[in-house]
């Protein structure tokens, strides 16, 4: 089972990369939609949950079981295309955007398969570190993705940003209602919307600022209709 090593080695290249190629928390020159510095900081959350989830997996009985096998290779893609995402962003911005669109498209995969799974024959708490770990780093990503091409548009306007706003707004609550009620997905994807609110209500963006609100509200409604789902269907053993 070459994949648990290969999982466990770009989920180290992933930890460590920031410290070789950099990490832009935003500055002066992004645009209004970028989340203030600190709203960052979930990445710590995703790239130590992702060791975590790869140091479990190694072990030869857990590496069996299904759910660390169903979620291994399309985590393995994004771990990849993270380290490939921080190396574009030095050098070629634009392909930051089609890079982050596989990362998340790896990543509902992963997240997708994990749910799917159940307890996956590893336990309640694997399985949580595992879901807990996806949710996160696919939320986030669901609304970063848009703030990300943003960053590499030409001084974009009011409207365009409120149509890349949307698409993350929309984007997050889809991938909540479809993540069968994973804390972590609109746990993120809502920090990223607010990481927005804070940013564009300080600049004094109006417009901005309550469709970033009126996305909160959206993906907390859809968060608890996806738990109401998942509290009727019967537990996958």
């Amino acid at each position: 089972m070459r994949g648990r090593w290969v999982l466990a080695g770009t989920a180290l290249a992933q930890a460590l990369s920031p410290l070789a190629a950099g990490f832009d928390q935003g500055s002066g020159d992004d645009p209004v939609v970028v989340p203030p510095g600190p709203f960052f900081a979930v990445w710590g959350v995703v790239l130590l949950g992702c060791l975590a989830v790869a140091v479990r997996g190694l072990a030869p009985p857990r590496a069996a079981a299904p759910l660390f096998r169903a979620v291994r290779a399309p985590l393995t893609l994004a771990q990849t295309g993270f380290v490939l995402w921080l190396l574009a962003a030095a050098d070629a911005p634009v392909l930051t955007v089609p890079l982050f669109a596989g990362m998340l498209l790896a990543l509902a995969v992963a997240l997708r398969a994990a749910v799917t799974a159940g307890d996956g024959g590893v336990g309640r708490r694997d399985a949580a570190l595992v879901r807990g770990t996806l949710g996160a780093y696919a939320g986030w990503s669901a609304a970063a993705v848009w703030v990300n091409t943003a960053t590499v548009l030409t001084d974009p306007g009011t409207a365009t940003l409120l149509a890349l706003l949307a698409g993350a707004v929309l984007t997050v609550t889809v991938g909540t209602l479809l993540s069968r009620g994973s804390a972590g997905f609109p746990a993120a994807g809502g920090w990223a919307l607010l990481g927005v609110l804070v940013s564009t209500a300080s600049a004094g963006a109006s417009a901005l600022a309550a469709a970033a609100a009126v996305g909160l509200v959206l993906v907390a409604a859809a968060a608890l209709l996806a738990r109401a789902r998942s509290a009727r269907q019967p537990a996958r053993p």
